[in-house]
């Protein structure tokens, strides 16, 4: 069957993901056959411009300019799969679409009224939409592949790709930066708290980032400044309200740093966090949550409980050295408590040191670059981006493997971002690359 006949089946198969937001995006592009254009009621209409879609409530498309059987109009327009759908979703009730200019529909099934009475004029797009364009579409959002346009991905033009991700790396340090400035609220407003609990979930990687977020909360900086030059009482501030320190143990650290824990707990009347709450199994050694957790007691000893350090410098070599830290002494031999194994080193390293910087410092950087009215510090948060090397994970090494690599630590934040908010989503319509690969299909 052509595949022009095919049409209604693949627009009316209630299989398919299709809905307005394609026609939306086909009115707004211009993604139709635009000559000789008239409303189903035969007027000429010319399209002077289309207007931008907006995703508030009200008409779909705002800022319009048409020009209706030689009538100028300027206004709303708003797009249904069929002009029924007017009446059905309520519009000819409401005076919010009383000021719209044009009814775009893809099929044309009934007349539509707005409040007061007037009747709309409709353009039907049914005939001037590409079947392969919509077939492409389709594929888009049944393909199975690592990204939905993983089989066009290769003809998008590269120059108009990278410049949407850094829009995308823009997006992803904003989200960030509005889940932060809701946890610096919540502490009062303090910078140096807020550098403590970012660097402290980064430090749990992404399975116990909560964990140590909890640990964050239940030990303070504060508190922990008093001891900022008594390494053990570090340690044993934190682990004690890790809650890993509830048990009896065998060996001597442990036990001093349980007994610490239980003089520093009832001197500052603190509450150890559930130990239910850590995640220790199906991860490398290293990664344990104990040993995380001395390292970033190493590592507030080394600040002498001033986060500020971290967040004082563009300069990635300053924060290599500031964060790398080793969990030594007892550590050296153990991974976790009464356990002994073969001597090993326990420091963070560059790849370690290079996911705190990229997952905690930069995005406080730029939360407190808005937060403080300190652009300074956004821009401090972007260079340092620029000069780190991209993270090592499976995600990159699926865009590597379509061609598509992180050249620098910005281009895989924006990588992350854009796979796990857009592509996975499939949330094509919004993305510069799903646009360009349906604007290339007609």
């Amino acid at each position: 069957m052509p595949l022009e006949q095919q049409s209604a089946p693949i627009l009316l198969d209630p299989a398919f993901p299709y809905g307005e937001d394609l026609l939306q995006h086909i009115w707004e592009q211009g993604l139709y056959e635009a000559h000789a254009l008239r409303t189903t009621d035969g007027d000429e209409v010319q399209v002077l411009r289309a207007g931008r879609i907006q995703r508030d409530s009200g008409p779909d498309v705002i800022d319009a300019q048409l020009r209706i059987g030689g009538q100028l109009w300027a206004g709303t327009v708003e797009l249904h799969l069929r002009s029924s759908e007017w009446k059905a979703h309520g519009h000819h009730l409401d005076a919010a679409y009383e000021n719209v200019i044009m009814h775009v529909v893809y099929e044309h099934d009934a007349e539509a009224r707005t409040l007061s009475g007037r009747v709309l004029p409709t353009l039907e797009l049914y005939p001037r939409v590409s079947m392969e364009r919509i077939g492409v579409y389709r594929s888009l959002m049944r393909a199975k592949g690592f990204v939905p346009c993983a089989q066009q991905i290769a003809h998008v033009d590269r120059t108009r790709a990278s410049a949407w991700l850094e829009r995308v790396l823009v997006e992803r340090l904003e989200r960030k930066a509005v889940e932060a400035e809701k946890l610096f609220r919540e502490l009062n407003n303090d910078p140096s708290e807020l550098i403590h609990h970012l660097v402290a979930r980064a430090f749990g990687l992404k399975v116990n980032a909560e964990p140590f977020g909890m640990l964050a909360r239940v030990t303070p900086l504060r508190i922990l400044n008093r001891y900022r030059d008594d390494a053990l009482r570090i340690e044993a501030l934190l682990f004690g309200q890790a809650g890993l320190l509830q048990v009896d143990f065998v060996d001597e650290h442990p036990r001093r740093l349980q007994e610490e824990h239980r003089v520093l707990a009832g001197m500052h009347a603190l509450e150890p966090m559930p130990v239910a709450a850590w995640k220790f199994g199906r991860m490398r050694p290293i990664n344990l949550p104990t040993v995380r957790i001395a390292q970033l007691a190493r590592l507030i000893a080394r600040c002498d409980g001033d986060t500020s350090a971290l967040i004082g410098t563009d300069d990635p070599s300053v924060l290599h050295a500031l964060l790398d830290v080793e969990a030594d002494g007892y550590w050296q031999e153990h991974f976790v408590f009464d356990k002994p194994s073969a001597p090993s080193s326990k420091r963070l390293g560059r790849v370690g040191a290079d996911h705190i910087i990229i997952n905690a410092i930069v995005p406080g950087l730029f939360a407190l670059g808005r937060l403080l009215g300190r652009m300074e510090y956004a821009d401090r948060a972007m260079r340092l981006l620029e000069q780190l090397p991209a993270e090592e994970n499976a995600l990159l090494r699926g865009w590597a493997a379509l061609g598509i690599k992180a050249d620098d630590g910005g281009r895989g934040q924006a990588l992350i971002e854009l796979k796990n908010l857009y592509c996975d989503a499939r949330r094509c319509l919004r993305c510069a690359i799903g646009q360009q690969v349906l604007q290339k299909a007609g």
